[in-house]
């Protein structure tokens, strides 16, 4: 896996690259293991959330400070440990897509089949820390990290 900032990791094992990310992850069960890929995951898609949104706004096809935004820069910051459910309001109760430019950024393990509450459709970015080669592979999508494996069950597309 190559790092925000260069540098790259080697590893045997996801759960190895995963230890690069969280010091102390392989001395842990696995459920603490489960838990720390969560907290991990929630403060990651947040950190990614604010790329996308700093990247439209150099763009030009986004400004979080204008107050027309509002709604959505209030959806685009929250909690990404919680789950969301969105809904137009000409048509209360039933579900709606993410249709603004910014994507969305979610976790997989809030949604279905994790919870009850059904996946966001449209313009969404989902990590998925069930696992951690998921988790891994999630990250890759995102870009902001590049991870390939020589397993091809879960090698990145373009290896």
């Amino acid at each position: 896996m190559v790092l925000h900032d260069g540098s790259t990791v080697y590893a045997d094992t996801a759960a190895e690259v995963v230890e690069e990310m969280m010091p102390g992850y392989e001395s842990l069960d696995s459920a603490a293991r489960r838990d720390a890929r969560y907290r991990h995951a929630a403060v990651t898609a947040s950190a990614v959330q604010q790329i996308l949104m700093n990247r439209a706004k150099s763009e030009g096809t986004f400004d979080p400070d204008d107050v027309r935004y509002s709604q959505t820069v209030q959806i685009l910051r929250t909690d990404k440990s919680l789950c969301l459910e969105l809904e137009l309001p000409e048509r209360p109760g039933e579900a709606a897509d993410w249709l603004p430019q910014v994507p969305l950024v979610l976790l997989t393990t809030s949604y279905a089949p994790f919870t009850r509450h059904p996946r966001i459709g449209g313009n969404v970015i989902w990590i998925d820390p069930a696992s951690e080669e998921s988790y891994l592979a999630s990250l890759n999508a995102t870009g902001i990290v590049s991870y390939w494996t020589a397993d091809s069950k879960s090698a990145a597309p373009d290896s």
